[in-house]
């Protein structure tokens, strides 16, 4: 399968994390400093939020020099690095290691759980990439 750009709004950010490398397809949150970004490691609680999807392989020398500003998808259609099954169609947050896995929806009366995005490829193996469309400040 052929893929093509999907460019809708992307924007760099500071690449913080100490001795930390950056992948192509990971999730990524605010960091703690102004336009900074750290990976993510789950599902946002509380005011936090995903910034996107990282578009960029920046390796950890590069990071630990405090100087290094990586492209994060932030609307539109991103690729993304799976974190388990996927099937199209899925409503996705992030596992522990910045990679997108699917949300069950939540019960009636619970509160929603935070949505990434929604799969519009699927995969059954871990660390395949596939096609998201994100979805910032959705809950599902």
């Amino acid at each position: 399968m052929g893929v093509g750009p999907n460019y809708v709004l992307d924007k760099g950010f500071l690449a913080q994390g100490g001795n930390v490398q950056y992948t192509l397809g990971e999730a990524v949150v605010p960091g703690t400093v102004t336009q900074s970004m750290a990976r993510s490691t789950g599902a946002p609680t509380g005011t936090t939020f995903w910034l996107g999807i990282c578009q960029e392989t920046v390796d950890a020398a590069k990071v630990n020099t405090g100087k290094v500003f990586a492209d994060v998808r932030l609307m539109g259609i991103s690729r993304a690095i799976a974190g388990g099954t996927v099937t199209v169609g899925a409503r996705l947050t992030t596992d522990t290691s910045a990679r997108v896995v699917a949300v069950t929806r939540a019960a009636a009366g619970a509160q929603p759980a935070p949505v990434l995005g929604i799969a519009m490829t699927g995969t059954t193996n871990v660390g395949e990439h596939i096609d998201v469309l994100l979805t910032p400040g959705a809950s599902y």
